[in-house]
């Protein structure tokens, strides 16, 4: 039995058809999903880590929970920008966004660049990924490089406005310092014209102006 088959058969015993239906009524769609918890795929994938090209192989599954193991288990010293471009293509719902980048991406060479890429795309879920892994970035520099360069950012989707949202006020809580850019930028998002501008900022001055 391959490795792949073999994972596949571990992550099977822990569906829940409740889940999948739940998460399908809720606009997260997959091809196939068995609503196998976070928790579950975790563990079983962690015992294959690292596995540049079994991750590979998982990824290009249709299966929900192999896409997800294939985040756990990759290699991120390994992957090349062109894997990135074309494991993005399968951003399609708010879920396998955000397990790849803050699961895998953010750890690469290139999540500063994609996170200036994405940040500037017309496609909902490369706009939310550049959030998520600005969500993770661990350069206090670079966020402040990037909070002062990006000025007219892109929030008429929900599902940016609540990445964008959580990464602010994740790198917030890691450097007091970056606290004060963030709730800068904060602020001068309040004084846009565009209300899903001005959410972003409330909601973020919210928990951090306290």
């Amino acid at each position: 039995m391959s490795k792949v088959d073999e994972i596949f058969r571990k992550l099977v015993r822990f569906k829940n058809g409740i889940t999948a239906n739940y998460m399908r009524d809720n606009g997260i769609f997959y091809e196939r999903s068995y609503g196998v918890p976070i928790i579950n795929i975790k563990r079983i994938a962690t015992e294959y880590y690292p596995n540049h090209e079994l991750a590979k192989a998982l990824f290009l599954r249709k299966e929900r929970e192999m896409k997800i193991a294939a985040t756990f288990i990759d290699n991120p010293d390994e992957i090349i920008c062109e894997q990135i471009d074309e494991w993005s293509k399968s951003f399609f719902n708010t879920e396998i966004t955000e397990k790849v980048c803050c699961n895998l991406f953010y750890k690469t060479q290139f999540a500063a660049q994609k996170i200036e890429e994405w940040n500037v795309s017309d496609n909902k879920f490369l706009l939310q990924a550049s959030w998520n892994l600005f969500s993770k970035i661990s350069d206090m520099d670079f966020v402040k490089s990037f909070l002062s360069k990006t000025a007219k950012p892109n929030f008429e989707f929900s599902n940016v406005q609540f990445a964008a949202i959580q990464a602010l006020i994740s790198v917030s809580n890691n450097d007091e310092k970056v606290k004060k850019n963030v709730l800068t930028y904060a602020n001068d998002l309040l004084k846009s014209t565009n209300s899903n501008t001005k959410f972003v900022g409330d909601e973020v001055l919210a928990f951090l102006d306290c």
